[in-house]
């Protein structure tokens, strides 16, 4: 059993959202699959079960485990939290909830501080190399290697945004420049850097491989020079898209810092999901 107070819990459910029964934007899918990669455990498990929504299993967990167990996941959720913009207008209750995972951890909370804002400069220095690396790309005259260099590329910034990317692959004689999960779904991804916008063929191409698959998986169509007006119309006429196209604008401004990878493919996800729309601006997203 945790030791955390009445309050320290009370602060953790207000911060992560848990009186409505949910925690933060899990589903619940992707809420087990967190704590178990978090932990190694199965939120589901009968030993958990306070109640059948998620706030009442993490309640359920914070009774049943040790500090340890209990502050390894709430740290990490907390980090989760912190990437997905989730905690805007929260920053003193974050900073409160930070220092009680320090405490279950027996970290000073000093150090704690210190190792997030070194992970966040991490991953900045790592994007800005990457940045590096993508305009040198664009200056390569043998086009052929710029795109297999760039699908290297692709996979480095999804894995450092813990996307667990997959690089290409083959399934019954065609070709998958690769995939990542988020939130649970799988997504595959198609990427080509030609040197104009890309017509309608290739849009129906991709679309044909993930129709293939299942009815739950989804797709990144990854068009540096983005597509034509005509294939943007056409591959909504008639059938609902099960994927959305980002360009080389939205690949910079991700490069540059200007919105974390996972905060991008959310909202596109949540835009082709309620409006059906493959191809957005990038800044309607901000």
């Amino acid at each position: 059993m945790s030791t955390l107070s009445n309050l320290e819990k009370r602060r953790f459910e207000q911060l992560l959202g848990m009186g409505s029964g949910y925690v933060l934007n899990f589903s619940n899918r992707s809420f087990a699959e967190f704590v178990s990669d978090s932990t190694g455990v199965n939120i589901y498990d009968s030993r958990y079960n306070y109640g059948s929504s998620k706030a009442n299993r993490l309640r359920g967990f914070w009774r049943q485990e040790e500090d340890s167990v209990v502050g390894k996941l709430m740290d990490e959720m907390l980090e989760y939290g912190i990437e997905s913009r989730l905690f805007a207008e929260k920053e003193a209750l974050l900073e409160t909830c930070r220092r009680t995972v320090a405490r279950l951890l027996g970290r000073p909370v000093a150090v704690a501080a210190e190792q997030t804002d070194s992970k966040h400069q991490q991953r900045a220095e790592q994007l800005a190399q990457l940045k590096e690396e993508f305009l040198r790309l664009a200056d390569e005259k043998d086009r052929s290697k710029a795109g297999l260099s760039l699908e290297k590329l692709l996979n480095r910034l999804f894995e450092l945004f813990d996307l667990k990317p997959r690089q290409a692959f083959r399934v019954t004689g065609e070709q998958i420049d690769g995939s990542f999960e988020l939130d649970g779904d799988i997504y595959l991804i198609e990427s080509k850097w030609e040197k104009h916008a890309l017509p309608e063929a290739d849009l129906l191409v991709f679309r044909g491989k993930i129709e293939g698959k299942s009815t739950f998986t989804r797709g990144a169509y990854i068009a540096l020079n983005d597509v034509t007006k005509e294939a943007r119309d056409a591959i909504t006429r008639g059938k609902a898209p099960s994927f959305f196209v980002m360009n080389g604008h939205d690949l910079m401004m991700i490069l540059c810092g200007a919105m974390a990878l996972t905060d991008f493919l959310r909202e596109r996800r949540r835009l082709l999901a309620e409006n059906g729309r493959v191809c957005v601006p990038f800044s309607e997203l901000t």
